[in-house]
C-alpha cells in the first residue's frame, strides 16, 4: 500500500493565511477549540473528569460562545493550503456580557447539556470572570486555539499579533482571562501585563490587559 503523503506544515512552508472566518467556518471552529481546550483545568473542574464527556459538553458550550462572539465581535482564523488550523475570538468592548436573550440561550445550553453539580460549577466560574471583568472599554479576546498538529509552531502567536495590530490600529485596550500558568509567560511577551489573580473552583485564573500601542518584543 502506498504511503500517504506526509501533512505539509507551516515550518515548510510559511503559506499560514489569517483572515476572518466566514459563518459557515463556525462547526469546524467550534470542534478545533474543544480539542484544543479540553484539558484545560478549569474545564476539567467544571464540565468533569471524563475527557469524552468533558469534550462533548464543551464543544456544544463553544460552539454557542463562537457564535456569540463572532456576532459580536471577530473571530481570526489561521489557515494553512485552505484548511482551518487555529481560532481566536474577539469580542467588541461593552459586549463582554451577554444581553437577556443572550444569556438564557447560554442557560439552556449549560442546563440541557452538564448535571446539576456540573451546571453549578460553570456558573461559579462563569460568574468569577465577569466579576474580574474591567468596568472601562475593552475588547474582550479569546477563546484561543490551534490544530494539535500545529502547535508549537507559532500558530497562536500570529494569530496574537494580528489582533494586537488591530487593537492598536484601534487604540484599544484588550483583555483576557487563563487558567494556564505558561500562557502567562506567552501573553506577556505580547504586551499583556496581569491586573488580576483569583482561584476559581481550586484553580488559579490570571487576568491579564494591553494597553494600546504598547510595546513588544520583535516578532520572529
Amino acid at each position: 500500500m502506498a504511503r500517504r503523503p506526509a501533512r505539509s506544515r507551516p515550518d515548510d512552508n510559511h503559506l499560514v493565511d489569517i483572515r476572518e472566518l466566514a459563518p459557515g467556518e463556525l462547526r469546524v471552529a467550534a470542534a478545533i477549540l474543544a480539542n484544543g481546550m479540553r484539558d484545560n483545568p478549569l474545564h476539567v473542574e467544571a464540565f468533569g473528569i471524563d475527557p469524552d464527556r468533558r469534550h462533548r459538553r464543551l464543544r456544544r458550550f463553544l460552539g454557542h460562545l463562537i457564535a456569540y462572539v463572532q456576532s459580536n465581535g471577530d473571530v481570526l482564523g489561521a489557515y494553512v493550503q485552505g484548511e482551518l488550523i487555529g481560532v481566536l475570538g474577539m469580542i467588541k468592548p461593552g459586549r463582554c456580557h451577554p444581553a437577556l436573550m443572550d444569556r438564557l440561550r447560554f442557560a439552556g445550553i449549560i442546563a440541557t447539556s452538564n448535571p446539576p453539580a456540573g451546571i453549578f460549577r460553570i456558573h461559579r466560574w462563569l460568574g468569577a470572570w465577569a466579576r474580574n471583568d474591567p468596568a472601562r472599554p475593552h475588547w474582550h479576546i479569546g477563546p484561543l486555539a490551534v490544530r494539535p498538529a500545529y502547535r508549537r509552531q507559532g500558530i497562536g502567536r500570529r494569530l496574537m499579533v494580528r489582533c494586537r495590530q488591530r487593537m492598536d490600529a484601534l487604540s484599544a485596550t484588550a483583555y483576557l482571562e487563563t487558567d494556564l500558568g505558561i500562557n502567562v509567560a506567552f501573553y506577556e511577551s505580547l504586551g499583556f501585563v496581569v491586573t488580576g489573580h483569583e482561584t476559581v473552583l481550586g484553580v488559579p485564573s490570571w487576568f491579564m490587559t494591553r494597553p494600546p500601542a504598547c510595546r513588544a518584543p520583535a516578532d520572529r
